[in-house]
């Protein structure tokens, strides 16, 4: 272990700590989170060169202990998997906190082929114990390489080439799926209305549960449907931005947080991200030639909180998912 930095432990010590944390958590009714990185190389599944391997796992320990709070538990989990314990941090704080590692980590590289795959896991929501919060994360990890975001290595391309990206493809399957809506279609465009008005039921139906939804229009006004829905919503916990250019009463709207962008990108292509502790839901759509339009949807949480992220930073908006 001497290669490694303080503050980073062995898998016993973080084992032991972690069943600690689960017992305190539980005995006060509080909360706390697990980050897990997973390290492979090269698309083997495994880092070929064991002596590249532990460099790259010397690096990554280095960064991620730099990254984070030093109340914060940092360690091995085994030779491949590094694991950090996050005391009182809920489901989004562990969001932003594999946002802050994604970033630590991103430059590392030696000619070393590797790739990390950042997943979490809060208790209670995702475990009454240690050693199912770690299970939920790597279980994670199994499904994440499998979403569109990692295998259309979308974290590579900025904002508006992801949407081309997905509006441009033709994924089908259970979690993403492309439709056209409008003009002669089957669907019409009031049917994306429809999708956005579920958003709002669910809203509705748990409004404890906090959340996030980013809407785009070409003009913010009290008259969208979605603001009308929104008004009937009752209190909720969910925090709503209304992304376009301002009509005059555009700044009256009291359930929703106005964000004024000038981009002729989005009089051509609006959207929908909605991420909260359970769920992500995102729609995608591209307006076409005679009052038509190519859409895509999907329920796939990493690749939703992956759009909103690219969509803060590039448009330099508050870092917040809940």
């Amino acid at each position: 272990m001497k290669l490694f930095p303080e503050r980073f432990y062995d898998s016993f010590f973080v084992n032991e700590y972690g069943k600690i944390e689960s017992l305190r958590a539980s005995r006060y009714n509080t909360c706390f989170s697990i980050v897990l990185m997973s390290v492979e190389g090269g698309g083997k599944g495994r880092l070929a060169d064991e002596s590249a391997g532990r460099q790259v796992m010397h690096r990554l320990a280095s960064r991620v202990v730099e990254s984070v709070r030093n109340c914060d538990v940092v360690g091995l989990v085994d030779e491949r998997r590094i694991i950090v314990i996050l005391p009182e941090a809920d489901h989004f704080g562990s969001l932003m906190t594999v946002r802050k590692l994604s970033r630590a980590v991103e430059p590392i590289s030696d000619g070393t082929p590797f790739s990390v795959i950042l997943t979490q896991a809060t208790f209670p929501r995702d475990g009454r114990g240690f050693g199912e919060l770690v299970g939920t994360a790597a279980s994670r990890a199994k499904l994440q390489k499998e979403s569109l975001w990692e295998r259309l290595r979308l974290r590579d391309k900025l904002f508006w080439e992801v949407m081309g990206t997905l509006t441009a493809s033709a994924p089908s399957g259970y979690n993403d799926s492309t439709f056209e809506a409008g003009g002669d279609r089957p669907l019409t465009e009031f049917f994306i209305e429809q999708l956005d008005e579920l958003i709002v039921k669910e809203i509705s139906r748990t409004p404890q549960k906090r959340g996030i939804l980013y809407f785009s229009s070409k003009k913010i006004s009290q008259r969208l449907p979605l603001v009308k829905n929104l008004n009937a919503a009752g209190a909720f916990s969910t925090r709503v931005f209304l992304v376009g250019e301002p009509e005059e009463n555009a700044w009256e709207i009291k359930t929703a947080t106005p964000l004024i962008i000038d981009d002729q990108r989005l009089r051509e292509t609006f959207f929908t991200f909605y991420l909260n502790e359970g769920t992500g839901y995102a729609l995608i759509c591209k307006e076409n030639w005679g009052a038509t339009y190519a859409c895509f949807h999907t329920a796939d949480a990493h690749l939703v909180e992956g759009l909103i992220t690219k969509f803060q930073s590039e448009y330099s908006l508050q870092e917040t998912l809940g």
